[in-house]
């Protein structure tokens, strides 16, 4: 009954699904997700009360955010691959179960080095959780991929956005941020189980007798071998530098344009707001435009909008440029993203796998070293520039 009422109230319903898919499972890969983005959102506010609690220096709060990328980078490439080859419904449990343990142990740690496990067993579970969710996304809907994946996207924005105001609430009505995080760890437990009875579509493919690791290798060399699909990653990969140019975003409004620390933290809140309007206003328009369209009127705004936004003269300026550019950067992710897990369909998890290497470049290293050099919102404007200059070449091949 719960996920009847999902489908129908995201309008799921309206849109032609594979037969082979139910409502549970439709709501379980919509979901997925969200719950990732509810936990991390709720953990990652949390940085200043762990170090408060547990005494750390900025080194071992900083530790904390790096083994879970370090072993997110082990585990999510391969993860990612098996997603062409393995059980949709095992990964998806299996990545569920691992995020809700993760937030229990964060949320019951005594001590810094058990805090460190619930932040480790988080980098097991998010890839396979997150990932084969995207996947599924797009094959439930065949025909129409880029609206349902900016659906999803959708309810992600929900979910990052409802993580940090759980921290906030709690902190206002002083319930233990302990208490918050164990209950988020149930809602995830509850996503698990409901993943282990979804009806999901099959993998399209098989291993053969390889190993897991051999497979690994032969999907990522098929992926890389097929022209659509790398142009649509390369894509990806730019939209990952454009991104990365904003790494110094909230230290440059600071310093830079004079907003205190709880304005900073509403700029980051509203504008999630404006995300969900595009987002609601990109189904809209995907009913009838044309997607590669919209993804390059989007990449061609992004050249100027940057360098317009960082130019533009006091507070009011910056919300009246920024509002366009966040639309804007909004479209690009769900639709640059369906693209290359819709390239080749039976590719699909070796995309991921391949996508989820882009983290090992040093994007946001050099990203500082620009700044350092000419100035933050100067290097801003130069990074998603030339990043967004590259997304308009690709889309026009």
């Amino acid at each position: 009954m719960i996920s009847r009422a999902f489908v129908r109230s995201t309008r799921l319903d309206r849109l032609p699904r594979r037969d082979d898919v139910d409502d549970r499972g439709v709501t379980v890969a919509f979901t997925a997700r969200f719950v990732d983005e509810l936990l991390s959102g709720a953990w990652d506010v949390l940085s200043p009360t762990f170090r408060r609690v547990f005494d750390l220096s900025l080194f071992r709060v900083g530790l904390l955010f790096q083994v879970l990328d370090w072993t997110a980078l082990m585990v999510e490439p391969v993860a990612a691959s098996t997603i062409d080859h393995s059980s949709r419904r095992r990964l998806l449990t299996f990545g569920g179960a691992f995020v809700a343990l993760s937030v229990a142990v964060m949320g019951l740690a005594p001590s810094y080095a058990v805090l460190l496990v619930g932040f480790v067993l988080y980098g097991v579970g998010s890839g396979p959780l997150a990932h084969t969710a995207d996947v599924v996304v797009v094959e439930c809907f065949p025909g129409n991929a880029e609206r349902a994946y900016s659906r999803s996207t959708f309810l992600d924005t929900l979910g990052a956005l409802l993580g940090p105001a759980a921290i906030a609430v709690a902190g206002f009505t002083h319930v233990s941020w302990r208490v918050v995080l164990v209950a988020m760890a149930v809602v995830a437990a509850l996503h698990a189980r409901a993943a282990s009875t979804a009806r999901l579509p099959g993998p399209s493919r098989t291993r053969d007798g390889q190993s897991i690791a051999g497979a690994f290798l032969t999907g990522v060399r098929a992926a890389i071998a097929e022209p659509r699909l790398r142009r649509a990653l390369v894509v990806l990969l730019a939209f990952d530098l454009f991104e990365a140019g904003f790494e110094l975003e909230y230290i440059w409004l600071h310093d830079d344009v004079g907003l205190s620390e709880p304005q900073v933290a509403l700029w980051a809140a509203a504008f999630q707001v404006v995300d969900l309007v595009a987002l609601a206003l990109l189904d809209r328009w995907l009913e009838d435009r044309e997607p590669r369209r919209i993804l390059r009127v989007a990449a061609a705004t992004l050249i100027v909008l940057p360098a317009a936004w960082v130019a533009a003269p006091g507070v009011t300026g910056k919300i009246v440029v920024g509002i366009p550019l966040a639309f804007a950067w909004t479209f690009v992710w769900p639709l640059a993203k369906s693209s290359s897990l819709t390239a080749v369909p039976e590719l699909a998890g070796a995309t991921q796998a391949v996508s989820n290497t882009f983290a090992l470049l040093p994007f946001a290293i050099g990203e500082t070293v620009l700044a350092s050099a000419i100035g933050i919102g100067p290097a801003m404007a130069l990074t998603a520039g030339v990043a967004a200059s590259a997304m308009v070449v690709l889309l026009r091949a």
